[in-house]
């Protein structure tokens, strides 16, 4: 079954590949990977857990990165996936959680989501054609492998394919504990 993710390049996807049976033996999922550069090379492994029995993930640790940072930093110097030096990150989702997997953009269907186009896609005049979105996540068709994305200008189709760089923008509340209990 064809796995519907967000356009990665070509080393993200290698390492994507080699990692992810390697986290899920380990007990967590790849939320994503992202390979910068710039000076010198970072790799970064977002690590997520499975939902739990509530719906809820359980959330990722230093220790959880740590115990990950251990067992995959070998692998690293095995596939050497970059001449050179580089820098090899674990981190948590964290607040504003990437968007990789079709499965992703579900969980945050209804929420506020960023993300850039791989190419500029045209919007009704006057504004021009543009590669930054930002707006309400409306609709998620596996069918037509694409979300619908509401901003103050309308109503976007956009393809999976054409989406790197995406990011789910929670909005976090503090809930009054001591009237729930009651």
């Amino acid at each position: 079954m064809k796995r519907l993710t967000v356009n990665k390049s070509t080393t993200e996807q290698d390492l994507l590949e080699k990692l992810e049976p390697v986290l899920l033996e380990l007990g967590y999922e790849c939320r994503d990977v992202e390979v910068m550069t710039g000076g010198s090379v970072c790799v970064r492994v977002t690590l997520d857990m499975a939902k739990g029995p509530n719906g809820k993930r359980p959330t990722i640790s230093i220790e959880d990165c740590t115990k990950v940072h251990r067992v995959i930093s070998p692998m690293f110097d095995v596939w050497d996936p970059f001449p050179g030096a580089y820098s090899l990150e674990m981190s948590s989702p964290g607040e504003h959680p990437p968007l990789r997997l079709m499965e992703h953009f579900q969980e945050a269907l209804g929420g506020k989501i960023r993300f850039q186009t791989t190419e500029a896609i045209e919007v009704p005049a006057p504004a021009k054609p543009r590669k930054k979105w930002e707006g309400i996540l409306e609709t998620v068709s596996e069918a037509d492998e694409s979300i619908g994305l509401k901003d103050l200008q309308g109503l976007y189709q956009i393809p999976l394919a054409m989406i790197r760089d995406a990011t789910w923008l929670q909005e976090w509340t503090v809930q009054d504990t001591k009237n729930q209990e009651k």
